[in-house]
């Protein structure tokens, strides 16, 4: 008896083992309605999953037939476990039109995910309709 409390005890000690992983997004869209040639807007990219030990993130944001290009590198706050704030933005469009928006993400980890890796990627993507003035 005594030894089947003991064994009970020593399994509500064991925990699963923690492992990094990378976030999982959505549609990327934009925060501003009906945006219009000229004027500055936030694009955004629905956050399903934030990750997990995510230390440092570098965001690539492509609006290709704008021939915009821009990486955001962020780092996680003093004492956080992962990033968690939803990739943002702000841009002014040049040109009327569908836009197609994607979003290329590096991630590094604080700790190795489940295949020992110590660095992992996402990737999103979305349209905004911009109208003339």
């Amino acid at each position: 008896m005594a030894l089947m409390a003991l064994l009970l005890m020593m399994a509500g000690c064991i925990r699963e083992k923690e492992y990094a992983s990378p976030a999982v997004y959505g549609k990327i869209y934009c925060l501003t309605s009906n945006p219009k040639v000229g004027d500055t807007v936030e694009l955004a990219v629905e956050v399903y999953d934030p990750g997990n030990r995510i230390y440092h993130a570098d965001y690539t944001w492509k609006i290709n037939d704008e021939k915009f290009s821009k990486t955001v590198a962020v780092t996680a706050p003093d004492h956080s476990k992962t990033i968690t704030d939803q990739p943002k933005i702000k841009y002014a469009f040049k040109y009327s039109g569908g836009k197609n928006i994607t979003l290329s993400v590096k991630f590094k980890y604080s700790m190795a995910d489940e295949n020992g890796a110590m660095v992992g990627t996402a990737g999103a993507s979305g349209s905004v309709n911009v109208k003339l003035k």
